[in-house]
């Protein structure tokens, strides 16, 4: 750490729980997590999700169609105290690829958790406003 630098003055011992915080060795590229048994369950149970809530399926692309690519997403959860809590792995579609009218004419919205849901019904109410 004696070679780090910041903006602000800040003891060893700072430097590095700022240092703790932020890294983590993440894999950013399929063939990395593919040989971490660790990654290969996060991916599965991403797969078993995915199959689970039906959010897709395979089938033929259309004529002309053209296809999207998809990525996967690698990040370690930490609980409160700093600790691994789990790996979670996505599958991501690349959107980022399409052009509104080009490649798609509608707009897919997530579902909301329960917990979300939850909250907003409560905040909603301590201000006394109407839910639609």
């Amino acid at each position: 750490m004696r070679d780090y630098e910041t903006r602000e003055v800040l003891s060893e011992d700072e430097n590095e729980a700022y240092l703790l915080m932020s890294v983590a060795d993440d894999p950013v590229l399929f063939d990395e997590a593919d040989k971490s048994e660790k990654w290969k369950r996060a991916m599965d149970a991403e797969m078993e999700a995915i199959q689970k809530n039906n959010t897709w399926g395979l089938t033929e692309s259309p004529k002309g169609a053209k296809k999207i690519g998809v990525k996967w997403v690698y990040k370690t959860k930490f609980n409160k105290n700093g600790e691994v809590d789990k790996y979670k792995a996505r599958l991501v579609v690349k959107g980022y690829s399409q052009q509104y009218g080009v490649d798609y004419t509608e707009v897919f919205a997530l579902v909301a958790r329960m917990e979300t849901i939850r909250m907003v019904v409560a905040f909603t109410a301590q201000r006394g406003w109407t839910i639609y």
